[in-house]
């Protein structure tokens, strides 16, 4: 599931704005908005966009849907920017502004000269620079976007849930059936590849869609609203591995983590279990299996 990567308040003119969420909760304090309003037409007209980006930059020209989803990024600037809203709408166009950004930093560097586990770690630094850039500049606690450990009461919970990425790698891996990244050979190259695949596509991964995503677009959509919204986005940002199976199996996973998050209130279980996904996908069981 490494298709996404790969492929304090906010102040404007000394005006003072809305508080964000409460660091005691990792839920969004504001109160949601219907999808029919006009700012969740807005949100669904992105979401179409971006999907319609990763389409382009997958099926028709890399450098096309590169510049789509510059265009869709520059949109949401301004939208954040000039439009005189509360807190979740900024919070919610500034956020998504992660979601291009992914698609233009994976196809905009020049990856081609590194080996390939090594894309993962190339890509992944300016996206966490990113996301603190996001945190301090909306205003978002730890806590409320899930970095912190779980409750001693949801501890086996946090584990089934990390040991279940070994199975999701497998079911992915007789969907995708990909080349290994790392060729056979020491155990230091695969313990490399296996820690880079851990950090760089489960814990980045995880705070950008159940950590930030998750409690912005909440604020504006509501619970429901920004469980499918951001699981759909997720799925979208996977079209890149040219399969429909994918896409809805990737989405479904997103649902999962999701519920697993809002249960424990951290991104510890799911980040191990996506890293553990991505693992067993790109690592093990291509090399077992060729």
């Amino acid at each position: 599931m490494s298709r996404s990567v790969h492929r304090a308040p906010m102040a404007t003119n000394g005006r003072r704005h809305a508080r964000g969420p409460s660091a005691a909760s990792a839920r969004p304090a504001a109160r949601p908005r219907s999808l029919r309003g006009a700012n969740g037409l807005a949100a669904l007209g992105y979401l179409a966009a971006i999907g319609l980006a990763e389409l382009v930059a997958a099926t028709v020209n890399p450098e096309w849907g590169v510049l789509m989803h510059v265009a869709i990024l520059c949109a949401l600037l301004l939208q954040a920017a000039l439009a005189p809203w509360s807190w979740p709408d900024q919070a919610f166009f500034l956020a998504l502004v992660i979601a291009p950004l992914i698609r233009i930093v994976s196809l905009g560097m020049p990856l081609g000269r590194f080996a390939q586990e090594w894309w993962y770690l190339l890509t992944a630094v300016p996206l966490f620079a990113a996301c603190f850039v996001l945190t301090r500049t909306i205003g978002l606690p730890r806590a409320a976007i899930g970095l912190r450990l779980p409750q001693p009461r949801d501890w086996p919970l946090t584990l089934l849930v990390a040991l279940s990425g070994l199975a999701l790698g497998g079911l992915e891996y007789l969907i995708l059936r990909p080349a290994p990244i790392v060729s056979g050979g020491s155990f230091g190259p695969l313990l490399l590849a296996s820690l880079i695949l851990l950090v760089c596509t489960g814990v980045i991964e995880e705070l950008i869609f159940r950590g930030i995503l998750l409690v912005t677009v909440g604020a504006l959509l509501g619970s429901t609203g920004s469980a499918i919204y951001t699981s759909v986005l997720f799925g979208l940002m996977h079209i890149g591995h040219l399969s429909v199976l994918d896409v809805f199996f990737v989405t479904a996973v997103a649902l999962y983590f999701t519920a697993a998050v809002r249960r424990t209130g951290s991104l510890l279980g799911v980040s191990l279990s996506h890293g553990l996904t991505n693992i067993v996908l790109f690592v093990v069981l291509p090399l077992l299996l060729r």
